[in-house]
């Protein structure tokens, strides 16, 4: 014979802890005051019955899911993949659950992420956003008072905590580096797109170049994209430019595009750093272990997620 099985409830819990089903509430949240005596055999009786709350349920009778979004540009790059570890570890630590979306540095994906998100009630977003369209959506949540904060990225005219690094100030940090090994041909192999990001990266460069008298080469970029291998043919076209005007060194927009830059260097058999300097902005894991060695402005990024996970709470 079929029998149906039936979910165990709050008021089971309630019965068989012989306590109302508001203690068991206030346990589960952990707020009011409940006697250690009683909480302990609260606790008891849900793991012997492995009672879990019903989220939807909960979140009627509070108006909180305990539930964040976190939308990121690419997860297969390393910074963003120390981005999250932060934002779920202080998340972990406060009883929030993540939920992920990888936009692909797309406002479309970004913008059907947050209307989908916004059905499932979260309680807050944190993102880095694809460019300045993103404000039209991220009006959207401030209308509904859902609160976001920005990560890595700003956007002018949005009034938002945000969580990033000094760009322009790592930027003048190369220079000054490389200019004090004898570089004066500086190129910087930047991505496209309207990013934060790059404008800042790109007037640190620019800035540096003129406090140390270099003439400024045209900043290259590449495809609207922060992949290893779209930095493939922009070192080409700088292979091509006339010795005397082929640059020494080269500036990476990111960890990924360093490593491209190395990639097509090797290509083309020329020596890292005998024949071309590689400096880049993000660290890139196990940095020290490669062959060869990079000097790198690296940023506490995930400190970035802690800290935008804790302006949420």
């Amino acid at each position: 014979m079929d029998a149906t099985r039936r979910t165990t409830s709050i008021q089971d819990v309630a019965e068989r802890a012989q306590v109302s089903a508001m203690t068991v509430s206030r346990v589960l949240n952990n707020s009011g005051r409940v006697a250690p005596a009683t909480r302990q055999r609260v606790e008891q009786v849900i793991r012997e019955m492995g009672y879990v709350p019903n989220a939807l349920v909960t979140s009627l009778f509070n108006g909180r899911t305990r539930t964040i979004a976190l939308i990121i540009g690419d997860i297969s790059n390393p910074f963003f993949t120390a981005v999250v570890r932060g934002v779920e570890d202080m998340a972990q630590r406060n009883g929030y659950t993540v939920i992920l979306g990888n936009s692909d540095e797309s406002v479309e994906k970004e913008r059907h992420y947050i209307t989908a998100l916004i059905s499932k009630r979260i309680d807050g977003l944190l993102i880095t956003p694809s460019g300045s369209e993103s404000r039209q959506i991220l009006d959207v949540l401030t209308a509904r008072g859902i609160p976001f904060v920005l990560i890595d990225r700003d956007l002018p005219g949005i009034h938002a905590d945000t969580v990033t690094g000094d760009n322009i100030a790592g930027a003048k940090l190369l220079i000054r580096h490389l200019h004090s090994l004898g570089h004066r041909r500086i190129a910087l192999v930047n991505a496209a797109g309207d990013i934060s990001t790059n404008r800042d990266r790109q007037r640190g460069y620019q800035a540096a170049l003129r406090e140390h008298g270099i003439e400024s080469m045209p900043v290259l970029v590449s495809a609207n994209s922060y992949r290893r291998d779209s930095a493939h043919p922009v070192v080409h076209q700088l292979l091509e430019l006339p010795s005397a005007q082929r640059p020494t060194a080269i500036i990476a927009g990111n960890n990924l595009l360093a490593i491209g830059v190395i990639e097509a260097l090797r290509a083309a058999q020329v020596k890292v750093p005998e024949d071309m300097a590689v400096v880049c902005f993000d660290d890139i894991e196990l940095a020290s272990a490669l062959d060869p060695f990079l000097t790198v402005v690296a940023q506490p990024v995930r400190s970035f997620g802690t800290i935008a996970m804790q302006f949420l709470l």
